[in-house]
């Protein structure tokens, strides 16, 4: 007999729930949840690493100011030299921009020199603004000699006699 009223107890539970769920209903009263900034910006949309890179961008063309041959074709500034030199004048930085032309002092650097002031020149900035140096940038460069004591004292601190290079061969 109790296996007879098992089936009849689900079918009446299963009615149950069913009319609580149709009575109750399943709309709440509760607004749903509003999120910030659930979409996704474009691709091109502006972002702060890219503002970031940008600047540290500005930044690194300006500290190192030197174009190479490969900055110019036939004399005049290439696409590549065109970048650099927007990118060493753009942005807020004030002060003057150092430009140095790290290029053979041959028959081409007269011209090379003069399309880099007209680039200058038709940005807008005065010549007072700007400084143009034959060679390379004193500024880039690390002497070999820090390192070289940089690994004496490393030696030192470590009591070993290993590296004798540091200290020019000698114990």
């Amino acid at each position: 007999m109790k296996t007879q009223n098992a089936p009849i107890n689900v079918r009446i539970l299963l009615a149950v729930a069913i009319a609580t769920v149709l009575i109750a209903g399943c709309k709440s009263d509760r607004q749903s949840t509003v999120w910030i900034n659930d979409q996704f910006e474009p691709d091109n949309a502006p972002r702060a690493t890219h503002n970031i890179f940008e600047q540290q961008t500005r930044i690194g063309a300006r500290q190192d100011g030197t174009l190479y041959a490969s900055h110019f074709t036939d004399g005049e500034l290439n696409s590549l030299g065109v970048q650099k030199l927007d990118l060493a004048t753009a942005g807020p930085e004030r002060g003057v921009v150092n430009i140095y032309l790290s290029i053979p002092k041959d028959n081409a650097y007269a011209a090379r020199e003069s399309s880099v002031i007209a680039f200058l020149s038709n940005k807008g900035l005065a010549s007072n603004s700007y400084t143009l140096n034959a060679g390379d940038n004193p500024g880039l460069g690390t002497p070999a000699v820090q390192g070289l004591n940089g690994l004496a004292k490393q030696a030192e601190s470590s009591g070993g006699e290993e590296n004798s290079i540091a200290s020019g061969g000698k114990k």
